[in-house]
């Protein structure tokens, strides 16, 4: 039995936490052949370097972050955000040779609450226990996300869409608040901030009225449309637009996409976007947004 203790997690465990997340995700993957071999630890150093400044923000931001130790090393943790009284849980993971031990459920209990949430997501990965864990907390499951993936290329596209780049002032923001209210079902306004400094954000216009907006970088989304049918306009653009942002450590554009999305599903499936089994739950306390809408940030550790 393994001695472990559960204590706040600190600035100085951003590294040690996220380990833990890669080698608990890769253990998953490789069960589900998703992949064959564990990269090796210089790897995951990279990509902790490479997604630094949004595990910083989720840091700066959460409201509990707590962490399994024992003899002294990160062996689980769990943090959530709250946005608008809405509660995610961002990441829960325990390393796979500690697993089923308890450590995941007195985590949970601290990084989870309900009382003090209007309601709460989890984006899940299709790991049973953990599903099993979250079905107990109340949460229900609304869609299934996948991610879909191809190398970009420039998609033409004709539309009545006028594209203007988002700029971070109060007038914009109030925007994306509004657009959020109808799509997502809450606001995040220091997710977008984060958003406009660190990736290529953009609003879709008819007739004087912004319709949508978009970010990407060297990854896509989040991607948030009032009207199903413009999703073919914005991913077009996008798309067209990442054959000039994806790096050599992802060189792909990668969607992640609520299989109720109609018009997503029909873009990625005509342009031959592929996926593979890895897949996750939308989990919620109540009924929320409107995520046929939606196409979540990648990675997905906040909605």
């Amino acid at each position: 039995m393994t001695n472990f203790t559960i204590r706040k997690g600190e600035r100085k465990d951003q590294f040690a936490a996220f380990r833990v997340f890669r080698l608990s995700l890769y253990g998953l993957l490789q069960k589900m052949t998703v992949i064959e071999t564990i990269p090796a630890a210089a790897e995951i150093e990279k990509l902790y370097e490479y997604y630094r400044s949004f595990l910083d923000h989720i840091y700066n931001t959460c409201d509990q972050f707590w962490v399994a130790e024992a003899d002294r090393e990160v062996i689980g943790y769990a943090r959530s955000i709250v946005r608008d009284g809405v509660r995610q849980l961002t990441e829960f993971f325990v390393m796979p040779d500690h697993q089923g031990l308890g450590i995941g459920s007195q985590l949970l209990v601290k990084a989870f609450p309900k009382e003090d949430s209007q309601n709460r997501v989890i984006c899940a990965s299709p790991d049973t226990r953990a599903l099993i864990r979250y079905l107990k907390t109340g949460v229900r499951s609304r869609t299934t996300i996948y991610e879909w993936s191809r190398i970009p290329k420039v998609v033409p596209f004709e539309t009545d869409l006028v594209i203007n780049i988002i700029e971070d002032i109060p007038a914009n923001i109030a925007i994306l608040n509004d657009i959020d209210s109808a799509v997502i079902g809450y606001t995040r306004e220091t997710d977008h901030h984060w958003l406009i400094q660190n990736k290529r954000g953009h609003f879709y216009s008819r007739n004087g009225q912004v319709v949508g907006y978009s970010y990407f970088a060297n990854r896509a989304g989040p991607i948030a449309m009032l009207h199903n049918a413009d999703f073919s306009t914005a991913l077009a653009h996008i798309e067209t637009e990442m054959t000039k942002t994806v790096d050599d450590v992802y060189n792909e554009i990668i969607l992640c996409v609520p299989m109720n999305n109609p018009a997503a599903v029909d873009y990625v499936i005509k342009r031959g976007y592929h996926t593979n089994a890895f897949f996750e739950h939308f989990l919620t306390d109540q009924p929320l947004g409107h995520y046929e809408n939606y196409i979540f940030i990648d990675p997905i550790l906040i909605t």
